[in-house]
């Protein structure tokens, strides 16, 4: 019990001393001015701890309205720091979590170093060893001020010797006093757990010299540590010295104004005072600690009273919040379903305004379309056919009257049935012989005409619109030939292969334009008739002479079934 006290008492003591040490440096707490906190502080330099800690969490309830998190996990840590003094250990804990996620956030490695080096020395007063050394070495790799690393360390070699890991500990030690050799706490601290490892260990010198250090800087705290560390050293070897220690710590927990120091001290006395005055020592312990522990009972219950107050005015904060957004949600409900309607107005206006224009623009195209359809229709059916029946007429003069009547008649005929679709529809019958029929119309004395392949297995198979479109094909380039070329000597060969139909024309008339050749609107529907089968039309340029033209088309998309 008094060894436990003992090792308790020096983390307790160098928290507090760290903490408001830290605090005092970083004057004026927070970057926003914040009344309800500088009183918290009035109160914690006058030591009245309870009222500073119901100013520490109105303060915090400020910095939450305000957004700054430091502040919050300031009064937070500090809340936690008085929790510990009064033995509101969990209580402490848990504020202490709630700092250091703040701490970490905003990356504050001053402060959250001394959160953890707080939360260690509560884990291990609640005897959680294991979580205590895992706090205390966070504290000691979350900060590079030397002062405050050297002070985790000897919490943190502390804590290893709570556990009797006396080894770790003394490591930690050893390696302080290499560049602090006259540290009374680290002196003191190191020869008591040499002493602890090992009982014949002479540790009366150091001790002694840390007292000599402590009572020439006047640290009235830590001679009391050195007393009771003087005093439990001597219980068995020399109990008068030891009764003369406790004594002396007694006095001094009396200066120090420290009730929990007086307790460990009046421990000791009942134990190495004679019967009658151990008996009186033990009357005033139990005395104090009835006063104590119900004066750190009243205090848990006014710590819980204040943290339950907080919340539940948190929770009528975040309700009148909850209420106010429900509000301005409906608001802005209402506000999106108006301004969704508009949207789907305009929407509707502007599409009504480009659909009536597409249909403008489209009916408009139809009738172009409607337009090119018939001019090209007229050019094919009707001038060229009459121009056949000129040609015939031209290079046959002994051509029968009936017969040239007969094909006007037709052509007429034709050109009342274009607006019903009928002019262009051929028969299937006779191919070959009206394809001939067709290119010999155009050959005379002064023009021959030359036809190669064409055999029944040549429009075998294709259905009738690559067929129509081939015979006024022909037809076209037949007139543009006898237009323009003046060619002696015409030659139209047909190739069929596995999956191509070609056409090749050729003439030795004066040939096309080298330099500034242009579609005419035969040859453009000549071109377009080709492009509606899929086919191509070459024309030889580098022809000396004559026109050279050479026409595709793909019969997998030109046959019957397709």
């Amino acid at each position: 019990m008094r060894k436990n006290n003992a090792l308790k008492f020096n983390l307790i003591i160098l928290l507090i001393l760290l903490i408001s040490c830290r605090e005092n440096k970083t004057s004026p707490p927070a970057a926003k001015t914040n009344s309800y906190y500088e009183k918290a502080w009035y109160y914690l330099d006058h030591h009245n701890k309870d009222s500073a800690f119901v100013f520490l969490n109105k303060a915090k309830t400020e910095f939450a309205k305000a957004k700054d998190s430091l502040g919050i996990a300031k009064c937070l840590m500090n809340m936690a720091t008085i929790q510990t003094d009064y033995g509101d250990y969990l209580g402490s804990q848990e504020n202490a979590v709630q700092a250091v996620k703040l701490f970490e956030n905003i990356k504050d490695t001053t402060y959250l170093s001394s959160n953890y080096n707080l939360m260690g020395t509560n884990e291990l007063n609640l005897k959680n060893f294991s979580e205590s050394i895992f706090y205390l070495k966070q504290a000691v790799k979350s900060t590079n001020i030397k002062e405050d690393k050297e002070i985790f360390r000897n919490n943190l070699a502390m804590s290893y010797a709570k556990q009797k890991q006396y080894d770790s500990a003394l490591s930690i030690f050893r390696d302080l006093l290499k560049s602090n050799s006259k540290n009374a706490l680290f002196l003191d601290n190191k020869a008591f757990t040499e002493w602890k490892k090992n009982k014949d260990y002479h540790a009366e010198p150091e001790m002694l010299l840390a007292l000599q250090i402590r009572e020439k800087e006047g640290l009235i705290l830590g001679q009391n540590a050195s007393h009771s560390h003087l005093s439990e050293y001597f219980s068995e070897k020399n109990p008068e010295l030891a009764l003369g220690h406790a004594r002396q710590m007694y006095e001094a927990a009396h200066k120090a104004k420290s009730p929990t120091d007086r307790l460990e001290a009046l421990q000791k006395l009942i134990d190495l005072e004679d019967g009658a005055t151990s008996k009186q020592y033990f009357k005033v312990y139990q005395k104090l600690h009835d006063s104590l522990e119900t004066e750190k009972n009243e205090a848990k219950n006014q710590f819980a009273l204040i943290r339950y107050d907080s919340e539940k005015n948190k929770a009528n904060f975040l309700k009148a919040q909850v209420e106010n957004s429900e509000q301005k949600y409906h608001i802005l409900k209402q506000n999106v379903a108006l301004a969704v309607l508009l949207g789907v107005l305009i929407s509707a206006y502007f599409w009504y305004k480009r659909r009536k224009k597409r249909m403008e623009q489209e009916n408009l195209f139809k009738i172009e379309k409607t337009e090119l359809k018939y001019s090209k229709k007229v050019h094919d059916v009707v001038a060229n056919g009459v121009y056949q029946i000129m040609t015939e007429v031209e290079n046959q003069p002994q051509l029968d009257r009936n017969t040239l009547l007969d094909k006007l008649e037709t052509i007429y005929e034709k050109s009342r049935d274009i607006s019903y679709d009928e002019a262009l529809k051929d028969s299937e019958q006779n191919d070959t012989q009206k394809t001939t029929a067709l290119i010999e119309s155009y050959s005379s004395d002064l023009t021959q005409i030359f036809i190669i392949g064409n055999e029944e297995s040549f429009w075998e198979n294709l259905n009738s619109k690559i067929k129509s479109e081939i015979h006024l094909i022909l037809q076209e380039l037949l007139v543009n030939m006898k237009k323009h070329s003046a060619a002696k000597n015409v030659s139209i060969r047909f190739e069929k292969t596995a999956d191509r139909l070609n056409i090749l024309y050729f003439d030795d008339g004066i040939g096309l334009p080298k330099n500034d050749f242009q579609y005419k609107n035969g040859l453009r529907n000549t071109e377009n008739r080709i492009f509606s089968c899929n086919g191509i039309i070459t024309f030889d340029r580098e022809t000396q002479k004559g026109t050279k033209i050479k026409i595709e088309f793909p019969l997998e998309k030109n046959y019957k079934y397709v």
